[in-house]
């Protein structure tokens, strides 16, 4: 496996080149998380699609910088780097852009939803697509209390307990700690979170679901279909809250199917 390859933009990395790609599939990831979260996926998808993924402050190499707690300032820092971007910005006078999907779970699926929101704000390259996994349509407000301002023990224990972090994690000595601020900054963009309307996307809303998940239910995730004025499905998987693991290679066949209906 190719090693990612980070840009001139931190933010931007790309997991695995493709000589010829015709679709950039950028992926956002889940709290406190970094582009590793995606580095299998290069693998489980044709020459046709090359993986993207976002490195947002105090993970990975960018350890060290402070980390955003708001869904604003998330989105800010990445509409400037996409617009300023040659693989996502305004492609060059006599240049087709490549078309690009926006793929998302748990909070990257709130992030993706907003960046596109925003895109389309300052008129900037708009996705083919949005894949939202893993998190209830953004218009239902969280019942759950915040845990984002909890002492850190028990900020974590809350973690645990709702499945917020992957089994693999909570496996690693040190991990947990190292990775403790950029997934509380996360908890804190998902809980101060509030809706505005706006009109609906103008392309297709694909959202996948765990059946067990604690935090989305079915009927949760099938709103998103609210925010879509192209296609809506909706597809559910067995496991919990980070069923897209277990079955990323079936759900990354869906998002090639959904991106082009004549893939088999």
């Amino acid at each position: 496996m190719s090693e990612p390859q980070t840009t001139t933009r931190p933010a931007l990395v790309r997991i695995g080149a493709r000589t010829s790609p015709r679709l950039r599939l950028l992926c956002v990831p889940y709290a406190g998380a970094g582009t590793a979260a995606y580095r299998t996926f290069p693998q489980a998808l044709p020459p046709w699609v090359e993986v993207w993924a976002i490195r947002l402050p105090a993970r990975e190499s960018r350890l060290a910088e402070p980390p955003l707690a708001d869904i604003r300032s998330v989105v800010d820092v990445l509409v400037e780097e996409l617009a300023g971007d040659e693989a996502f910005g305004p492609a060059p006078e006599g240049r087709a852009p490549l078309p690009y999907a926006l793929l998302g779970h748990s909070m990257g699926a709130l992030v993706c939803f907003e960046l596109a929101r925003a895109l389309r704000r300052h008129e900037l390259p708009q996705p083919a697509h949005l894949f939202v996994s893993g998190r209830r349509a953004p218009n239902i407000p969280d019942e759950l209390p915040a845990i984002h301002r909890l002492p850190e023990a028990q900020f974590l224990a809350e973690v645990r307990r709702l499945g917020g972090i992957p089994d693999s994690v909570l496996a690693e000595p040190g991990l947990i700690d190292l990775i403790a601020p950029a997934l509380r900054a996360d908890f804190a963009v998902c809980e101060t979170y509030r809706h505005t309307e706006e009109p609906p996307l103008p392309y297709g809303i694909s959202a996948f679901g765990g059946r067990s998940d604690p935090t989305t239910t079915p009927e949760q995730l099938a709103r998103w279909s609210e925010e879509a004025d192209g296609p809506f499905t909706m597809r559910l998987y067995p496991g919990d809250h980070f069923f897209i693991h277990a079955h990323h290679r079936q759900i990354l066949t869906e998002i090639c199917r959904d991106i082009d209906p004549g893939q088999p």
